[in-house]
């Protein structure tokens, strides 16, 4: 701050008063200039010895620096700009493209999600099959979630986190979700709500005739199974199953498939394959329940024979061969099957393609569903740790990582922000 000294004002005579019409013309002159009438003219300042304009040596201030640099700070950063895109272009061209690089995805923390153990995206590089497109074209899929009526939040999630982008060069996809009539007290609206979600998607087929209950969820996978195969079969490849629940990476799921199918020869079109995270179970069903019974409390015949695989509720494939051997038999499949034995279920149909025709296999009655068993053999499953539950969720539970495909017990807020995760958002177009 500059501090003046006022000079001493100059005595005058004390003049008469003006004319009444010169007051107006001083007032009038005040507001046209108002800088004149709150300060007196410079003529009655006189400067300080401690005004910077008196002193004899330069001022020196931390941003003279910037001042000076200030007309070639914009050229040097449109330069810099420039150099950095040749050289990004270069690098690409000259067959350094970046895919080959491994640049490790540091997991940042999640909201709702405090585990550390949750991701694991930056334990390992990044796996090349990521960038290879699926051998022999798209991988096709026929895809079924088996939902509860109300979960009209969860089915949102899965159009907007699943299928919604996913690459035509990837998959050639075709989905539905399966639910039942609705029940409850509440079941009109419901029911009004499902019309309006199918007036709006058209991709929610309400099974009318089976109640939306635990206890005929089979029978929602066995209808969700003749959706699958009402299309020629070798007009795609694998139907799919998943809940409602599970979080998949299709674009990932197509480009891992023939890197890990590569040395089995598989042919889906033409061969019987199920793909799936496996457990064992040595529980056989026999079809003694007609279709349309109205008591919820009946089952199709339990019997106990060898132990077999059988998919988790994570989700499964099925090639369309098998899916076209399976509803081709007579009598039709069993599927009258109280949960949580619906999983079991896919696993008993077909091991009893190959069992039920041999006679030197024996299969006996028991009231009990799972008698411990005298000796077991336990079958090597496919992809066992790309079908996961996630982390403390479940018997299969695992970090979710670049081999995660189908992540099961999971929210619909959770896998928005699953498809949001830097490491694997690049997977969808939208």
């Amino acid at each position: 701050m500059v501090l003046c000294k006022r000079r001493a004002p100059v005595a005058t005579e004390k003049s008469d008063s003006p004319p009444p019409h010169t007051h107006i013309r001083l007032h009038w002159t005040a507001l046209r200039s108002p800088w004149n009438a709150m300060y007196p003219p410079q003529s009655h300042y006189s400067r300080l010895a401690t005004d910077p304009e008196n002193a004899d040596i330069p001022i020196h201030s931390r941003w003279a620096l910037l001042v000076r640099l200030r007309p070639w700070i914009r050229p040097a950063a449109i330069i810099g700009t420039t150099l950095l895109l040749v050289v990004v272009v270069l690098v690409h061209y000259a067959g350094g493209s970046f895919k080959d690089v491994n640049i490790p995805y540091v997991t940042a923390p999640i909201p709702g999600f405090p585990n550390e153990k949750s991701f694991a995206f930056d334990k390992n590089p990044r796996p090349s099959w990521l960038d290879e497109n699926p051998v022999g074209g798209p991988l096709g899929l026929r895809i079924a979630v088996v939902s509860r009526a109300d979960e009209f939040d969860k089915r949102q999630a899965l159009r907007e986190s699943v299928f919604l982008g996913v690459r035509d060069t990837d998959v050639k996809l075709d989905f539905r979700f399966f639910v039942g009539a609705p029940v409850g007290l509440t079941h009109w609206v419901t029911s009004v709500r499902l019309s309006q979600e199918n007036r709006t998607y058209g991709d929610v087929v309400v099974l009318e005739d089976i109640d939306d209950i635990p206890e005929r969820l089979s029978e929602k996978r066995y209808a969700a199974l003749k959706w699958g195969g009402s299309v020629p079969h070798d007009s795609y490849d694998y139907f799919m199953t998943i809940d409602s629940d599970t979080f998949v990476r299709l674009g990932a799921l197509a480009r891992r498939m023939p890197s890990f199918l590569k040395s089995k020869n598989i042919k889906p079109r033409e061969q019987p394959v199920l793909i799936g995270r496996m457990g064992e179970h040595l529980t056989y069903f026999m079809n003694t329940v007609p279709d349309g019974n109205e008591d919820p409390s009946l089952e199709d015949e339990y019997l106990k024979g060898p132990w077999f695989p059988y998919p988790s509720g994570i989700g499964y494939m099925l090639s369309s061969s098998l899916v076209n051997t399976l509803l081709s038999t007579e009598p039709p499949l069993p599927h009258h099957i109280h949960y949580p034995s619906d999983d079991v279920m896919i696993g008993a149909w077909i091991a009893a393609l190959r069992y039920f025709p041999d006679k030197s296999v024996e299969f006996e009655t028991t009231a009990e569903h799972s008698p411990e068993p005298v000796h077991k053999v336990v079958p090597k499953p496919y992809l066992p740790e790309r079908w996961h539950d996630f982390i403390e969720r479940g018997g299969h539970d695992a970090s979710f990582s670049w081999s995660s495909i189908c992540v099961h017990h999971v929210t619909a807020d959770e896998m928005i922000k699953f498809r949001a995760i830097d490491a694997i958002k690049g997977e969808w177009d939208i």
